[in-house]
């Protein structure tokens, strides 16, 4: 799949109550983590979008920001449909604000994974990562209806519509960044992860 034809989005509209502040914005050698994530994901996408509920006006300097419909905090969910509902793309590539190593590949293996369906994500050998996917535009109705009827959980509702996961081997590129001790971790060991 072209990456012209693919809208990535940077999820930061989480609470980040583990962290203390707002995780896309936590200085990670002199930059701001979402763009370091905004780096990685450029080559793989055509427009990337900052899904955000607070800071809009630090997100939005560089990038076109989307917040939640509802601004409850209502988790990935209302941040997916509020960006597939504004993206001028039919697939939208989501990626956490706080897995700075995501797989380089990530978008063109959950395209080439889909198998006809309108959904992918991500998994390793240890477990799923169902905040890293690829969605089409086409599950909005499908997605809209979940979220009025009060469901938020993201695993489940990519299971119902049959979402492929797609194995990624390296599961080091998974890791996120929670707490302000991953973060300094990170700056001492996971540079690395991003040769």
């Amino acid at each position: 799949m072209d990456r012209n034809n693919i809208t990535g989005v940077i999820l930061a509209g989480g609470r980040s109550s583990r962290m203390g502040e707002d995780k896309g914005l936590i200085d990670i050698n002199g930059q701001p983590l979402f763009e370091h994530i905004a780096q990685r994901l450029r080559p793989q996408v055509g427009d990337i979008l900052i899904s955000c509920n607070r800071n809009s006006e630090r997100y939005g300097r560089d990038f076109q920001t989307v917040p939640d419909i509802k601004p409850d905090f209502s988790g990935p969910l209302a941040g997916m449909l509020a960006a597939l509902s504004v993206s001028k793309t039919e697939w939208v590539l989501f990626v956490p604000c706080d897995v700075p190593a995501f797989p380089a590949s990530l978008s063109q293996s959950l395209s080439a994974g889909l198998s006809g369906q309108k959904a992918a994500y991500a998994r390793d050998t240890d477990r799923e990562h169902p905040t890293l996917c690829l969605l089409n535009r086409a599950l909005i109705p499908t997605l809209t209806a979940y979220l009025e009827n009060g469901d938020r959980k993201l695993m489940i509702f990519l299971h119902n519509i049959g979402a492929k996961s797609i194995l990624f081997g390296e599961s080091t590129a998974f890791s996120n960044l929670n707490t302000p001790e991953d973060v300094t971790l990170w700056k001492t060991r996971g540079q690395d992860l991003l040769r």
